[in-house]
């Protein structure tokens, strides 16, 4: 059997079905999923890397059984780099997180990104996180949030549209 290191795996979703694990592509998992939900979903470490994570939320708000969790782990302070598809290394969708600190962060998930998207926390943790370092320095130590959601009510995008119309409006004032 051969062995490929972790750190060249894309994207990857593990699924627990009846004592077996599925690895499904984290672009394609939806539809290679059917129909199938699932109690839990977990997202390590991904949406900062992800190009799209607000569409990837949706996906998962969709697979989730109605009273479903969805457990989050994110570096805070937010930084995306997304590693492939795009020419300056950023996200072409934006998660919408405001604040600096880390606890401005967490706020701001909490309260506004993920109930727009469905979402409510009920409990969150922050631990440490050791990185691979770079000709500078051997390892970084970041810190980790992670975040346990629940699902509620339906998405719905014409919430979201409303949510941030007054704050595009007050962008294309200032501009």
């Amino acid at each position: 059997m051969a062995c490929l290191p972790l750190r060249h795996l894309k994207f990857v979703f593990i699924i627990q079905i009846r004592k077996s694990i599925r690895v499904l592509d984290a672009w394609e998992w939806a539809q290679e999923s059917g129909e199938i939900e699932y109690d839990v979903v977990t997202c390590l470490n991904l949406l900062d890397r992800c190009d799209t994570p607000r569409s990837l939320l949706r996906e998962i708000h969709a697979k989730l059984t109605p009273s479903g969790t969805l457990v989050v782990a994110l570096v805070l302070p937010f930084n995306p780099y997304v590693e492939t598809g795009t020419a300056d290394n950023l996200p072409s969708e934006e998660l919408g997180i405001a604040g600096s600190t880390l606890e401005e962060q967490v706020n701001c998930l909490a309260t506004h990104v993920f109930p727009s998207l469905g979402y409510t926390l009920t409990r969150w943790s922050r631990l440490p996180y050791l990185c691979e370092g770079d000709l500078d320095q051997a390892f970084y130590w970041l810190s980790d949030v992670v975040l346990v959601f629940r699902k509620t009510g339906l998405y719905d995008e014409t919430d979201e549209e409303e949510e941030f119309s007054d704050a595009l409006e007050n962008i294309k004032v200032e501009l």
